[in-house]
């Protein structure tokens, strides 16, 4: 009687067929290790400046939109050339800025009005 408690798991030595081979990835250059992938110091300042710029423009629609939506485009900027794409937060660094501009010239233009309001009701004196 065998001792071995799994007969089939002893290596064989004939070889498989095509389709039971195990799977290995073709590259190109001898440096590549698999298992190993290390990103360089570029992409990954690149990926954390992406995700800043995310944030910053969510976080603009509800807090600080005015300083924090150039924020986001700066860093959405940053990344880019760290050679990672920001789209979102480029976008979003954008509509923050333009909706709080609209805001504040929303603002002044209400002032305005009531000023001149004002001021035309008081030259109507009774």
């Amino acid at each position: 009687m065998s001792q071995d408690p799994y007969p089939s798991e002893r290596p064989s030595t004939q070889p498989l067929p095509p389709y039971q081979q195990p799977y290995q990835q073709p590259y190109a250059s001898g440096s590549y290790q698999p298992g190993f992938y290390q990103p360089s110091y570029q992409s990954m300042e690149g990926e954390k400046a992406a995700q800043l710029s995310l944030i910053l423009g969510l976080v603009g629609f509800f807090v600080a939109g005015f300083v924090l939506g150039p924020l986001a485009i700066w860093q959405a900027s940053k990344a880019e050339s760290f050679g990672v794409q920001a789209t979102a937060g480029k976008v979003l660094g954008w509509i923050v800025t333009i909706l709080n501009v609209l805001a504040v010239l929303a603002v002044v233009l209400f002032f305005v009005l009531f000023l001149a309001g004002i001021s035309a009701s008081a030259g109507y004196s009774t």
